[in-house]
């Protein structure tokens, strides 16, 4: 049995939920800023998320104890935890939209239809785009990982010196190459330039032990003044183009990500014990990535009936229908999988890192969510 992290679980379901819902709204508002806004920032948060989560395995058995068969059992982890719920989802959106077994269709099966641009001609499993950032992420940064751990003697510092090079790496291309005149679809949705964003959650991780002195009420004003302050800009960004937003916005997307981590962190034990909101929490984390997957397939069922309802109640049919869906997805597919992945043989723990890192593995994130992403 898994001890999951109630407080993260929440998170990662109410990151869900931060595209689920604007997308609900931009199908029927395409106009509407704030709902483009807040989905956008969802998927940032998964971002996060999905480094911070990760960073105990990462560290442990690519720095700690770095070897091919470690790192081989990583991807083959990752994989057996992504790919088959995404691989059902492809499927059906590609039914939907006659699209399979064409170009298109390969490019999405492989990852790399926004690997370096976009190159799919019809880009008809529009949140695909944050899942091939998290792909890529999971087999460059434990790689390079491997190469500082057998170059670089230490203990977290091969992660740290791995960690600031990637992110280096990526965004010196990201300011030499990136196309800011249409930043949307050739810079933020573009895996050589967003892979830095599940790496700081990496650096997060490692941090957290300094950041423990930090009490709750502080972590929360920093999560508002960073909520608010994201809100603004990326609003800005979304009206019209700024070159403002278009600069910081991969460090200020990451900084709201981290603050809202390490808030969830500071009420972990509140959240705990508290029975029915744990349960809640444990819930939406379990159908996060379904939640994400399929949400926009169920949009398109539903959206129908704005014609005979109100549209509130056709809100509440989408949320419950998508639940529905993901519960299912979750207890067919991806439990029986989570349960039949290879082990390292021991538990994955950072140094002095007080949350329990063998149950944060077991909370994936998306974008684009992915959940992630948006």
């Amino acid at each position: 049995m898994s001890h999951r992290v109630a407080s993260l679980d929440f998170l990662r379901g109410s990151a869900a939920l931060a595209v689920t819902v604007p997308h609900f709204y931009m199908h029927f508002y395409p106009d509407s800023t704030f709902a483009e806004t807040i989905s956008i920032l969802g998927v940032e948060v998964f971002f996060v998320l999905s480094g911070f989560v990760l960073a105990p395995q990462i560290i442990k058995f690519c720095v700690l104890k770095p070897s091919l068969r470690n790192y081989g059992i990583f991807l083959v982890r990752r994989w057996m935890r992504t790919v088959p719920p995404y691989l059902i989802a492809l499927a059906l959106f590609s039914i939907s939209a006659h699209q399979a077994f064409t170009a298109d269709f390969f490019r999405y099966l492989l990852y790399v239809q926004n690997l370096i641009g976009q190159h799919n001609a019809h880009d008809y499993f529009s949140i695909a785009w944050s899942l091939s950032v998290e792909e890529w992420f999971y087999l460059s940064f434990p790689a390079l990982c491997l190469l500082i751990a057998y170059a670089v003697p230490g203990t977290l510092r091969p992660a740290l010196i791995t960690a600031f090079l990637y992110i280096f790496a990526v965004c010196t291309a990201r300011i030499l190459f990136g196309d800011n005149t249409q930043w949307g679809s050739a810079v933020r949705r573009v895996v050589v330039f967003r892979v830095d964003a599940i790496a700081w959650g990496f650096v997060l991780a490692i941090a957290l032990p300094s950041l423990t002195k930090v009490r709750l009420p502080l972590a929360l004003f920093l999560l508002v003044v960073s909520t608010s302050f994201a809100v603004w800009v990326t609003s800005l960004g979304a009206q019209s183009a700024n070159s403002m937003m278009e600069f910081t916005f991969p460090f200020y997307a990451p900084g709201l990500g981290a603050v809202a981590i390490l808030c969830a962190i500071k009420l972990e034990s509140a959240v705990a014990r508290n029975r029915t909101l744990s349960r809640v929490g444990i819930f939406l984390g379990q159908i996060s990535y379904s939640t994400y997957l399929f949400h926009l397939l169920i949009l398109s069922a539903v959206a129908p009936l704005s014609r005979l309802l109100p549209m509130a109640i056709v809100l509440v049919i989408y949320l419950i229908a998508t639940a529905v869906v993901a519960t299912l997805m979750y207890q067919a597919v991806e439990a029986p999988i989570l349960d039949a992945r290879p082990r390292f043989g021991g538990a994955a723990r950072i140094p002095h890192v007080r949350v329990e890192p063998s149950s944060l593995t077991e909370i994936m994130p998306s974008a684009t969510t992915s959940a992630d992403s948006g």
